[in-house]
């Protein structure tokens, strides 16, 4: 097949999905060791983000970033919350972080024609970001609603691009590409039980009755009792206080998921559902799916799971 996509212009189209969107690198490995070269990359929230490095060819700055990550790193590009109106950051030390990674801030200084989708927050559009600022691109694209606040760009206000075109072939193909390969990583998901907490004693309580707060992704020992992230935990445990004297009962409570939980994986949810139907209109040249259902949306600290899944689904395909 592949020597009759040799005089070909071949595009990538990588779809979104938080953490899971690290299967992207490994699939990136695979096409570059079977010589299959890419022309143009359209990006969506995480696949923005790694179609960004690979159109700058800075992938190897990301899997020297993946090999020793950890809570303890992670924390630099995610827990400054601001806790402002539209959400519980405005991603500056991410971008900060990116910024330092990409070494390019504008769209010309890329190496391969690149786009990043994200969606606008009030008609619901899709937006197609080509030109100018590329960090901006960048975080618009990965605005998780709920998580990031959006990204304002000219009169408009952009949210995560997963919300209308988690998988952009179309956007790839608008770019020139007459075949398309197409990374989706929105499709499976893990059942889970809600993650309990031993809740703080009160008065009357029963001893080991557990609690349900607020999740944001685990933390090593050392920053268990530190940081913003702890901050928001007791925050969140005193509304739950509260809540509970009025109307909730513990047995109630125990089957319940959290705030994020829930918004974390409402949004999953749906990015799966539109990454389907839009698969079936607009279907790619070839179609890799990575077994990453076992990885949560936030869990980034497992960059070297996701990787080996996406080389892994990669050869299949190619196979």
């Amino acid at each position: 097949m592949w020597r009759k996509w040799k005089h070909r212009r071949v595009g990538l189209a990588l779809g979104s999905g938080g953490a899971r969107g690290w299967a992207h690198l490994g699939v990136l490995e695979v096409l570059r060791e079977r010589g299959i070269r890419a022309q143009v990359v359209a990006g969506t929230s995480m696949g923005a983000l790694i179609g960004a490095f690979f159109a700058a060819g800075r992938e190897q700055v990301l899997h020297d970033l993946s090999r020793d990550l950890d809570w303890g790193h992670l924390r630099q590009f995610f827990w400054e919350l601001t806790l402002s109106r539209s959400g519980l950051t405005d991603g500056r030390r991410l971008l900060e972080e990116t910024a330092k990674l990409l070494d390019r801030s504008d769209f010309r200084e890329l190496e391969i024609p690149f786009r990043a989708v994200a969606t606008d927050l009030k008609d619901g559009g899709e937006v197609v970001l080509a030109q100018g600022d590329l960090l901006l691109a960048l975080r618009a694209s990965i605005s998780i609603p709920g998580l990031f606040s959006p990204v304002q760009v000219g009169d408009r206000f952009l949210v995560d691009g997963g919300l209308v075109n988690p998988v952009p072939v179309n956007v790839a193909r608008a770019m020139g590409a007459e075949r398309v390969i197409a990374v989706d990583v929105s499709q499976g998901m893990a059942v889970e039980e809600w993650p309990v907490a031993e809740k703080p004693r009160e008065e009357g309580d029963e001893p080991g009755r557990p609690a349900v707060p607020l999740r944001l992704p685990r933390q090593t020992d050392e920053e268990e009792e530190s940081g913003a992230v702890q901050v928001l935990r007791h925050f969140w445990d005193d509304i739950e206080r509260k809540v509970r004297r009025l109307k909730t009962t513990w047995q109630e409570r125990e089957s319940r998921p959290d705030m994020l939980e829930v918004l974390v994986r409402s949004v999953r949810i749906m990015e799966g559902q539109i990454a389907r139907t839009r698969r079936a209109a607009e279907p790619p040249d070839l179609l890799i799916e990575p077994r990453v259902e076992d990885i949560g949306t936030l869990d980034f600290q497992k960059a070297r799971e996701a990787i080996a899944a996406g080389r892994e689904a990669a050869q299949a395909a190619l196979d």
